[in-house]
């Protein structure tokens, strides 16, 4: 009788610590799972990991909260009449930028070379040339490897090795799922 208890409290112990260790490195297969989708340029495997509306909401956010920042605004700059009409074809033009960014073909180039935007660093290469390089100088696997750290248990932060500035915002879904759900750039 005792020996069965022991084992039952064995069994439970060994499937807890299994879980356990399936919940820690979820992010991790997922990681490859994404590694995979962007060395094959597969848009449609790439999009299970990313909320769309949210990325986009998120993004819009951080790009108005900045231009706020830059811009003056009527609140602060009485002298001037046309800050609100600055401010509002900013947030225009700052929504269509984001929609057209934030769609499978955009986060697809966005993950694939690590910048936010149509500009490459001098050191690196546009996506679609850096296989065609052959015999550079800059090992292409090296800067396009990517880690992660946690930022708590449902929130991971993906960056590139070669730019940890960067960084892509992963929140848990599920219990073993992670969706894209905000990027970290600096200057963003």
């Amino acid at each position: 009788m005792k020996n069965q208890k022991n084992v039952v409290i064995a069994a439970l112990t060994a499937v807890l610590l299994a879980i356990a260790v399936l919940l820690y490195a979820s992010p991790y297969i997922a990681l490859h799972s994404i590694k995979k989708a962007l060395d094959n340029k597969d848009t449609a495997a790439l999009s299970q990991f990313v909320d769309y509306p949210v990325l986009r909401e998120n993004m819009k956010a951080k790009l108005m909260s900045s231009m706020g920042s830059k811009l003056p605004s009527a609140a602060t700059d009485s002298d001037n009449p046309l800050a609100n009409i600055g401010q509002a074809i900013g947030g225009m033009v700052i929504g269509v930028a984001v929609d057209n960014l934030v769609s499978p073909q955009g986060v697809l180039m966005m993950m694939d070379s690590g910048y936010f935007g149509p500009k490459f660093p001098s050191s690196a290469q546009p996506p679609a040339d850096q296989g065609a390089s052959g015999g550079s100088a800059q090992d292409p696997d090296k800067s396009r490897s990517l880690s992660l750290n946690y930022q708590g248990f449902d929130k991971v932060r993906v960056f590139r090795k070669s730019a940890p500035e960067n960084a892509f915002i992963f929140r848990r879904d599920g219990l073993m799922g992670w969706k894209l759900i905000n990027v970290d750039a600096r200057g963003m």
